[in-house]
This record gives C-alpha cells, structure tokens and sequence, in this order.
C-alpha cells in the first residue's frame, strides 16, 4: 500500500521518530527503563554495529545483529553502571523516497565510579513507510569507548 503522506509530512514524522530514538538512550538511562530503548523500532528491527573490528573483539560473526530482546537485555545491564546524558544529534540528513536518516551523535558517559567520557557514533536508519517507527539501525561506533562501556557493565 503506498503511503499518503507528502514528503513534507513524511520528513517530519522521520525526524520526530529519529530525535525520539536517539533520546530513548538518555531517558532510558536516567529512569532506569531499559524497555524505552525499543519504543520507536519495529518488533523486528535489527541493530548492526559497525566497524566490524568492535564484533570481531566480542567474537561475533561479520554479519551479527542485534535483535530487539537482545539489545534491551544489553542495554538492561549497562544501564545498572551507566548513565547517558548530553546526547547530542547533528549532521541530521533524511531521504523521504529511501526512508532513511543519518546522522551523527555525541553524548557523555557517565559512570558510577564518577567517571565522564564521551561517546560519539555515526547513525543510519531505515523506516517503516509511515516514517513511525524504525527497521533497522546501523551504528558506526567508536571502538575504544564500546570496549570500555562493555568492561564497566561486565
């Protein structure tokens, strides 16, 4: 079924869809919820981590993707010993015919040993027709901070 929204409207449900994803990270964080991080994404989406150097350090498959059960179950035990605050989105590029954004992120990691370090990643995501909800996640990590965020919820 095609879809009746102009692409005005569909740019907008997008980039409302695409600030709420990434805000979910914050307030899931701060409220101790780790449900909040699949609000805004399909029963089915897939999360894809990027470079394939972070998988290859947990011994993961090239291919490897996160479910949506298997990431709220990592992101349940980080938030235990982390909090994400300051997110920041820029760089903010959508395509209303791909049904895709992109963008950048930077948001400060703080840790319950007091430590603060930031967290920078590259974002591509992949829609529904309606721009509500998201497909799939590609995330272009920094390694050095996955591996760090990994050893202090371990």
């Amino acid at each position: 079924m095609a879809s009746t929204l102009q692409p005005i409207d569909l740019r907008q449900r997008i980039e409302t869809t695409t600030r709420a994803f990434l805000s979910a990270f914050e307030e899931g964080s701060t409220l101790q919820d780790a449900s909040l991080i699949n609000r805004d994404v399909t029963a089915s989406c897939t999360r894809h981590m990027l470079p394939a150097s972070i998988l290859s350090s947990f011994s993961l498959p090239p291919a490897f993707a996160f479910s949506t059960t298997a990431f709220q179950e990592v992101f349940a035990k980080d938030i235990t010993v982390l909090k994400f605050a300051s997110n920041e989105l820029s760089n903010l590029v959508i395509d209303t015919e791909a049904r895709r954004a992109a963008f950048t992120s930077k948001a400060e990691v703080h840790t319950d040993a007091g430590e603060v370090y930031s967290a920078e990643q590259a974002w591509i995501l992949s829609f529904t027709e309606d721009g509500s909800k998201i497909e799939k996640v590609v995330e272009f990590c920094d390694k050095d901070v996955v591996l760090r965020m990994a050893g202090a919820s371990a």
